[in-house]
């Protein structure tokens, strides 16, 4: 008579199989925690701005790009430090965009969707946007998976606008890539994913080169080919960064938010996560919807129309995962100016003999005065540049309609 006997399990594979029933779990908290925080689920905190600061990719590419360290990049500089160790820990563990990338594709697998092949463009994407970060413009950097996540989930929320709607057609547009080609995102195309794999790879590259022997002849020619690609990928985002920078000098600029970068730094820094979007209580920030140009496609910009930019208010500038708006203090905001505004004098109501005095009563820095025109024998609005700081108080304020008599335009840089 045959005993069976069980197989012996080894250290080795019961630390395995602990870790693949984990893993699982912790993935599911990490996106269930990122759909809290970003839908504001958790009363009185607002951590809405920490999913996409978690990205090692957008860290490191503000960090080059700003010459700072900016309050919110050490989230994703830690990151940065475990996957030095670990190869795509993100991915693995903690990535919510990953994980209902890899529930869609094993959906598609099933389906009998083939698994997609192609060239790794993420690693490209990477280096030439760490490439024109060196020079101040890294270009995809709204590319990265986490940004994207967050923006999609200002759909539906105050103040959202029709912007939000474009980043859930992004994610969406992913979702159905990674159904139809399984794992084509993950694997060939993430920004993220990508910059994990060269984070891990490099280092390890460099010590090839310190203990180079015949038998490491391939490994050597790779360590050549991974270097000849980093060089050439960050040469070419460098130089397109360059022209971006020359083109970008006389684009008509949208009024942005206080303290933000300049314009071209602006456009490139910004991830569209819609943090800024989701944060301000007064709604007076929304996205760019193409009307200044391609590059600046939801971007946020600036709108007086009910409310105003309140002058104790800092929240946009302490949500940016990027450093495209730099933080503030009270004391600094009033130093800070957004624009300055233009008066139109026929739509004025003074300059139609009627009474107004809006403008004037609401500017909270008493930057508006009224002056008497000796040729026209009427009052007329007079703005102090050296007191404004281009909040919209008066914009906002002003009564007339359809089109307001004082308007905030953007300074020139």
């Amino acid at each position: 008579m045959t005993r069976h006997t069980r197989p012996e399990v080894t250290p080795d594979a019961a630390t395995h199989g602990r870790r693949d029933s984990l893993r699982p779990l912790v993935r599911t908290a990490c996106l269930l925690a990122a759909v809290a925080a970003l839908w504001s689920l958790v009363p009185g905190a607002d951590v809405s701005f920490r999913v996409p600061a978690f990205s090692p990719f957008v860290a490191l590419a503000g960090v080059l790009a700003t010459r700072g360290l900016h309050a919110a990049a050490w989230l994703g500089l830690v990151v940065g430090a475990a996957v030095l160790v670990r190869r795509r820990l993100w991915c693995r563990w903690l990535c919510p965009v990953g994980l209902c990338m890899d529930g869609v594709s094993r959906m598609g697998r099933r389906l009998g969707r083939r698994p997609g092949r192609g060239p790794r463009l993420g690693q490209w994407t990477v280096l030439a946007t760490l490439g024109g970060a060196c020079l101040g413009y890294p270009l995809l950097l709204w590319l990265d998976p986490l940004a994207i996540f967050a923006g999609a989930f200002g759909v539906g929320q105050r103040h959202a606008g029709y912007g939000a709607w474009f980043s859930a057609a992004g994610l969406a547009a992913v979702v159905i890539l990674s159904f139809l080609r399984p794992n084509t995102w993950c694997g060939f195309l993430c920004p993220l994913g990508a910059f994990q794999d060269l984070l891990y790879a490099v280092p390890r590259s460099v010590r090839l080169t310190f203990h180079r022997h015949v038998d490491a002849c391939p490994a050597v020619d790779r360590v050549g080919h991974l270097s000849r690609r980093i060089l050439l990928g960050m040469a070419a985002g460098a130089g397109s960064a360059g022209i971006l920078g020359l083109v970008g000098k006389d684009r008509r600029r949208p009024l942005r938010l206080p303290n933000a970068r300049t314009e071209s730094q602006f456009v490139a820094l910004g991830t569209r996560c819609g943090n800024c979007v989701r944060s301000c209580p007064q709604g007076i920030i929304e996205r760019d919807l193409g009307g200044y140009g391609v590059t600046s496609l939801l971007t946020p910009v600036l709108a007086f129309r009910s409310d105003y930019c309140r002058e104790d208010c800092m929240r946009c500038t302490q949500v940016c995962p990027s450093g495209a708006i730099g933080r503030l203090s009270v004391q600094d905001k009033a130093s800070v100016r957004i624009g300055l505004p233009r008066v139109d004098r026929a739509v004025c109501l003074l300059g139609n003999d009627r009474e107004c005095s809006a403008c004037a009563r609401w500017c909270p820095y008493g930057a508006v005065r009224y002056v008497f025109s000796e040729t026209q024998y009427t009052l007329a609005p007079r703005i102090d540049p050296d007191k404004c700081t281009g909040c919209g108080a008066c914009e906002a304020a002003c009564p007339t309609k359809p089109h307001k008599a004082i308007v905030v335009v953007p300074h020139l840089e």
